[in-house]
């Protein structure tokens, strides 16, 4: 059973966001002169529905958009009260929103159905519509507020008073007693005056005893349930059990409006041509800060074409997965744990395949006259080359043509076969199994990405065998000096292949990572909202990153028919610029960097 907590000034109204760390909750709203912390724990397995992303990051670019066109089938919401601004009314509008339509449309209720949202910002909070369903009870209600620091100008002298040593009058039992369960049968309404986060001058905060304690242990409690980066995997939100058989996603091909804008505007952007293959970097950008460009390019697709009958369309599908699954015997799922599959995709290429990268650029430093350290680097290019390809490539037999280990050979199209379909083939009817249209769309993204893996993977790895077999595979082999400016050649091919299938993959967060190990008393700090001291402010409107970004994907042919389905460089979906009343500088965020306490309240 999971324990979540919220922390707050208790109003006329509930509250409904809980958090799943006492170090958010205080985090967020610990500062006040009347804060209380409620511990709730739940009761049996609570179902709610999660929105991807940083869902909770309420002054960002785009990430609440999934759920204001759920809501209103629009980016905009409802009118402000009075035209102006009200503190966090939108926030509150979208929970209470979120909450009456799964009870008006009979797919929650007290203790039954889904009862709450999942979002995430730093941290993953949880909004639920009602505080005296039986599936969580309230375990304890405090008043966390501490006592404020005497002001430098106030102090008087304190009598001393000692520690009392003697033990306290302790009950026979360590059971606490229960506060008394919430009994308010109505649904959550809108508090007329919602509370705030505390804010205050420098002199107010200094009083504060906690305040430079409070967003760190916020930071820490957030990067405890952080996913993989490139620091290593990550432990993630255990607490939260996806079932992936119901996901549903605006980068379906059914949103045809919403990707040709994208698609529009990435041509233009980021040097496309009309198919959507990379033309390499232009304006003189360096090739390097183009394919950063690419690799983070998704960060600024947002819903800004999506319209009111695609909101509508996507609303429709929700209620009708949301409905099978409730069902004691769903005909929509599987069972598959696609999760695992997508997450077992990522720990196998990501980290290898920036490690292979540095291994390919570092034959800039080879002499081409040393025939030694040209061996030595082929020797580890084949090593983890072979890596990749060792659960699919049967060595064909005796010593081959060079045409063996070329694109479209026989040996090449059966290798690529067996990469690209090494999780799917046996998921479908044929085989017994059916998928729903929401399970497809997850078995196509996975063969798409494995097919852009493969082709560059498989086309690389048999060329190096062929190297390896024509110049190599004897110790004693000598090769002549024309050799070397061939190798050159070949090595430039299959290092460009590699950088260009990562910026087409798009996996950012994989390879950001803190280039030194942090101390005992540090944490690699990758910014998340609102984590994210020292802002830079902008005005208002939409923009992609400074800098001419460019899309890539490996320049290697489609393979030939009936290996027809390997991706063009479309993705799927939502695009555009970003959206918000600032943009914070991102170098911190692509270059992280070890920090301590002191970072946020410094």
């Amino acid at each position: 059973m999971g324990v979540i907590r919220y922390v707050g000034i208790i109003s006329d109204g509930h509250s409904f966001s809980l958090t799943v760390c006492s170090g958010m909750a205080y985090g967020i709203m610990g500062g006040s002169r009347d804060s209380h912390m409620l511990t709730y724990q739940t009761t049996r397995r609570a179902k709610c529905i999660y929105f991807d992303g940083e869902s909770a990051t309420l002054f960002g670019s785009g990430q609440l958009d999934t759920q204001m066109l759920h809501i209103w089938g629009n980016l905009t919401g409802p009118p402000r009260p009075d035209g102006g601004f009200r503190g966090l009314y939108d926030e509150y509008a979208r929970a209470q929103g979120l909450c009456d339509w799964l009870h008006s449309n009979g797919l929650g209720g007290s203790g039954w159905g889904y009862e709450g949202i999942i979002r995430m910002n730093a941290g993953f909070e949880m909004i639920w519509c009602n505080f005296s369903s039986p599936s969580i009870r309230l375990v304890a209600h405090l008043n966390v507020t501490a006592p404020l620091l005497t002001p430098a100008e106030d102090e008087i002298e304190a009598e001393e008073t000692g520690i009392d040593v003697h033990p306290a009058n302790v009950e026979s039992t360590s059971y606490f007693p229960l506060p008394p369960h919430p009994t308010r049968t109505d649904i959550s309404t809108d508090p007329t005056n919602p509370p705030m986060p505390p804010v205050g001058g420098r002199d107010r905060l200094a009083q504060e005893p906690f305040y430079r304690s409070q967003a760190w242990n916020w930071f820490l409690s957030g990067t405890a349930h952080y996913g993989s980066s490139g620091n290593g995997p990550g432990l993630g939100e255990s607490r939260v059990k996806l079932i992936t058989c119901g996901f549903l996603s605006y980068y379906s091909p059914i949103f045809t409006g919403q990707s040709q804008a994208r698609g529009a505007a990435e041509r233009a952007l980021l040097n496309l041509t009309e198919d959507g293959y990379w033309m390499g970097p232009q304006h003189g950008d360096s090739r390097r800060l183009s394919l950063n460009a690419l690799t983070r390019r998704r960060r600024y697709h947002v819903l800004e074409n999506i319209t009111s009958s695609d909101a509508a369309l996507m609303k429709g599908d929700s209620e009708r997965i949301l409905r099978d699954l409730l069902s004691l015997s769903p005909s929509n799922c599987s069972g598959i744990d696609w999760t695992v599959i997508t997450n077992g995709i990522v720990q196998t290429y990501a980290i290898p395949l920036a490690i292979f990268s540095q291994a390919l650029e570092a034959f800039e430093n080879v002499a081409l006259n040393n025939q030694s350290a040209i061996r030595s680097w082929m020797t580890k290019i084949r090593d983890q080359s072979h890596t990749f390809l060792l659960p699919f490539l049967e060595y064909p037999e005796g010593r081959q043509e060079e045409s063996v280990w070329t694109r479209g050979s026989a040996l090449f199209n059966n290798t690529y076969s067996r990469c690209r379909f090494q999780h799917t083939r046996v998921l479908g009817p044929e085989e017994g199994i059916q998928l729903g249209p929401e399970e497809e769309l997850v078995k196509l993204a996975i063969e798409d990405t494995a097919a852009g893996l493969c082709s560059v993977l498989v086309e690389v790895g048999l060329a190096v065998e062929g190297t390896w077999q024509s110049a190599f595979q004897s110790p004693s082999q000598k090769t002549p000096p024309s050799f070397a400016q061939k190798l050159k050649s070949k090595a430039t091919h299959w290092t460009e292949g590699v950088q260009e299938v990562m910026a087409w993959l798009g996996w950012a967060g994989e390879w950001t990572r803190c280039d030194k190990k942090c101390a005992i008393d540090e944490q690699c700090f990758i910014p998340m909202w609102p984590m994210i001291p020292r802002m830079g402010f902008g005005g208002p409107g939409r923009g992609y990153p400074p800098g001419n970004g460019t899309y890539g994907r490996p320049r290697y042919g489609r393979p030939p028919y009936p290996y027809h389905g390997f991706p063009s460089n479309r993705t799927r979906g939502p695009g555009g610029p970003g959206r918000g009343w600032f943009q914070q500088d991102e170098t911190a965020l692509w270059t992280p960097i070890c920090v301590k306490s002191d970072y946020f309240s410094g």
